[in-house]
């Protein structure tokens, strides 16, 4: 069953979020690359725009021994779960291989936003891919990139995982679990414009994680002044108070 979209009303730090929903759209004429344009709108914060990509990293041998993880393009599909992806190793799709997954290739998301942002929450749907158990721990990277316009190609296909690595300021992990959920995914508060979430590169629990992603909350860079106003104590308090009142999930 699929977790509960996030509400439009949540408040976080006495600022009302933006939501974007990932759950409606068409595949038809989908190819490898392909773009989606998502916008989110609330009352304290005004009107968010996103570009969305999918993306896989695949395994490469370069010689004796040695090994180099290389960017694919892939097809960003939309369904009632959420945003999935379909790379060059998935069949197609079938077997729940049409989600966000880490079976053979890892498969992730890149968010170019038009104005920097913190991701505060996301529903994850989670699937068994190829028959293995449920998982949905995910990557997530950040960072700032004002050499390309958010709403123009980043043209990662056939760059190496140093050169993805190098578009971000740091990374951490969000560890999810089998269920469906919907999660505060950024604890430290990091910002950026150009974020990426995907399937766990890491994977330290061995799991194949496979999930559609349904919403993401963010909130725009300018909320940091009323954390700078309310003091860090405040920041920490709210922080902590949000995790405790997660949103409800079905």
């Amino acid at each position: 069953m699929s977790a509960a979209p996030a509400s439009a009303a949540y408040v976080f730090n006495g600022t009302e979020v933006a939501v974007f929903d990932f759950t409606t759209g068409s595949n038809v004429g989908v190819q490898d690359g392909n773009a989606r344009f998502y916008s989110a709108t609330s009352p304290d914060i005004g009107t968010l725009d996103v570009r969305v990509t999918g993306w896989s990293l695949e395994r490469v041998k370069t010689g004796y021994n040695s090994y180099t993880n290389y960017v694919r393009d892939s097809k960003l599909m939309v369904y009632s779960g959420g945003l999935g992806i379909t790379s060059g190793d998935d069949d197609g799709g079938a077997n729940n291989q049409h989600t966000a997954d880490n079976e053979g290739r890892k498969d992730f998301f890149v968010f170019q936003f038009n104005a920097p942002v913190a991701f505060i929450s996301a529903t994850f749907n989670t699937y068994s891919v190829l028959g293995y158990s449920k998982d949905s721990d995910a990557t997530i990277k950040y960072g700032f990139n004002y050499d390309t316009p958010w709403n123009s190609s980043l043209n990662l296909d056939g760059k190496t995982e140093s050169y993805l690595n190098g578009l971000f300021d740091g990374s951490f992990e969000s560890l999810g679990g089998s269920a469906s959920n919907h999660r505060f995914i950024n604890p430290d508060l990091h910002w950026g414009n150009v974020w990426l979430l995907g399937s766990s590169f890491v994977n330290k629990d061995g799991k194949i994680d496979g999930f559609k992603l349904a919403n993401l909350a963010v909130v725009p860079e300018p909320a940091t002044w009323l954390m700078m106003i309310g003091g860090f104590g405040l920041l920490g308090s709210a922080l902590r108070r949000r995790r405790r009142t997660a949103l409800a999930t079905a």
